[in-house]
């Protein structure tokens, strides 16, 4: 066990913003899923980090989780047959001595877990004017199937065969290097992907961009209530790219369905779909203020130009679906 201090921290933002009012008990009284924090007005000023080191054996084949409730979360495939965790505990209070106390009550450890390992974090349930973080850096065998949350922090994923799903109510989320399918959720943050093969690939943020990139999927959703949507190198027999404010800006891979099932959706910015050769589908295309220009060969039913555009590519297989209320789109 490793312990490292640093003197005369000082905080620079409010010891309680991520945390949900519940009530009032003489001070300010806040809570999360597993402790109660107390705020009596003084400002946590010092700090104390504790490094704490876990391994246990772990099979190819088996699963691992982990919910941090604070802290990031970064978890890397590798040629093992065990677990290694390296965790990160950082503790704030009034002096320096309160918040070695709080760092020394907070315990995590990996225990077993259906078919894998799961890590535990024994913590103190009710805190007075102090906060605390775990962080945790692990190693896995490359065939792990994840289950990683965190309410705050950053989830960081690479080198993984096997199922992968990962939450965090306030940080970015980055994956890459999976086989296998993928379920990621930010309330609050950016996500990005990067060279994926999955049968369902479902990413979601409230507030962030989508990037994506070399992603092979059988269903591909990529959503986020506030950002761009980037996609580059995307193959998926069935897409939904969604935004509420932002452009959405989707190359197929060359090599692709070449008769895809797409959608995408935005209130507020532009939308580019780059196809693939030898493209076969329905297109229908509309916006609410902007203009809509193609260079592909496409057969319109209709009226040419004006808001909306309906005509067929090839032999009309699949379907793009594009739609925004504010920009131009593009068809290439």
């Amino acid at each position: 066990m490793t312990c490292r201090v640093r003197k005369g921290d000082e905080m620079t933002r409010g010891s309680y913003t991520k945390i949900t009012l519940v009530g009032l008990l003489a001070g300010t009284l806040f809570a999360c899923s597993s402790c109660v924090y107390i705020h009596t007005g003084d400002m946590a000023k010092s700090r104390f980090e504790r490094e704490v080191p876990l391994a246990a054996p772990l099979a190819a084949g088996s699963s691992f989780s982990a919910d941090t409730g604070d802290g990031s979360v970064t978890v890397r495939g590798v040629e093992t047959g065990e677990c290694r965790v390296l965790a990160k505990v950082v503790a704030h209070a009034r002096t320096e001595e309160k918040a070695q106390e709080l760092a020394e009550q907070i315990e995590p450890r990996l225990e077993p877990a259906g078919n894998g390992l799961k890590v535990v974090i024994d913590r103190p349930h009710t805190l007075a004017s102090a906060w605390y973080s775990v962080s945790l850096d692990v190693q896995v065998p490359a065939q792990t199937s994840l289950t990683l949350a965190t309410g705050d922090g950053a989830v960081h994923v690479a080198d993984i065969t096997g199922n992968v799903e990962a939450r965090t109510g306030d940080g970015g989320v980055e994956v890459e290097t999976v086989k296998g399918n993928v379920k990621l959720h930010t309330s609050d943050g950016s996500v990005a992907c990067t060279r994926l093969e999955a049968e369902t690939v479902d990413v979601q943020t409230g507030d962030g961009s989508v990037t994506l990139s070399n992603v092979r999927a059988d269903n591909l959703t990529a959503r986020t209530g506030d950002g761009s949507v980037r996609g580059r190198e995307i193959a998926a027999d069935r897409a939904d790219f969604h935004t509420s404010d932002g452009a959405i800006h989707i190359d197929w891979a060359q090599d692709g369905p070449q008769a895809p099932n797409v959608t995408a959706t935005t209130s507020d910015g532009g939308i580019t779909f780059t196809a693939p050769p030898g493209l076969s589908a329905v297109i229908e295309a509309s916006t609410g203020d902007g203009s809509i220009h193609t260079s592909l060969p496409i057969t319109v039913e209709g009226k040419v130009g004006g808001k909306s555009l309906t005509g067929t590519i090839g032999d009309g297989k699949g379907r793009i679906g594009l739609r925004t209320h504010d920009g131009s789109i593009t068809i290439r």
